[in-house]
C-alpha cells in the first residue's frame, strides 16, 4: 500500500492516510473509460454511417490514393470539423476500407485534431487576424505535408 504524507490533525501530525494502488488505479480506468466512451460511440456511429450509405466508389474516387487533390482537400476539410482522437480510430478504419487513400485520410486526422471552427473562434477573442491565419497556414501546411509524406512513404 502506498502512503501518503503525514495528515495534520487536532491532536498530532503522524496520522498517515493509506490508499489501495490497484483500486485508485482502477478507480480512475473506468473513469478515463467513462470519458472516452460517447466520442468513441459517437465515431463507431459515423462510421457506420459512412460504412452503410456512402458508396465506396465516391469515397475512392474523390479521397482515392490515385486522386492528387484527396490530401489538399481532406486536410482543408479536416480543418472545421472536431474530431477527438477517440472519434478518428473507427471512423479512419470505416474510410480506409471504403478506399480513402493513406495519406488523404492522415491529412484529414491533422487537419481536424490541429484545429476546429470552435477552436478558431475561441483563438479570435484573444488574438488578431494575422497569428490566427498563420496558426491555420501551419495547421493547413503540416496536415498536407505529413499527407504526402504518408502517400510517399506506405
Amino acid at each position: 500500500m502506498a502512503a501518503l504524507p503525514p495528515v495534520v490533525t487536532c491532536c498530532s501530525t503522524k496520522a498517515v492516510v493509506s490508499i489501495n494502488p490497484i483500486k485508485l488505479a482502477t478507480k480512475d480506468a473506468l473513469q478515463q473509460f467513462k470519458d472516452v466512451l460517447p466520442y468513441l460511440l459517437l465515431g463507431v456511429l459515423i462510421g457506420s454511417f459512412i460504412y452503410g450509405f456512402i458508396p465506396s466508389a465516391w469515397i475512392a474516387a474523390h479521397a482515392g490514393a490515385d486522386n492528387p487533390f484527396a490530401i489538399p482537400l481532406s486536410a482543408v476539410v479536416g480543418i472545421p470539423l472536431y474530431i477527438r482522437a477517440e472519434a478518428v480510430i473507427p471512423l479512419a478504419s470505416v474510410l480506409m476500407t471504403k478506399g480513402m487513400g493513406l495519406g488523404a485520410l492522415m491529412a484529414l486526422i491533422i487537419g481536424s485534431a490541429g484545429a476546429s471552427l470552435t477552436e478558431v473562434i475561441l483563438l479570435k477573442s484573444m488574438f488578431r487576424m494575422p497569428m490566427i491565419a498563420a496558426f491555420l497556414t501551419v495547421i493547413l501546411g503540416m496536415a498536407i505535408l505529413m499527407g504526402y509524406l504518408t502517400q510517399l512513404l506506405f
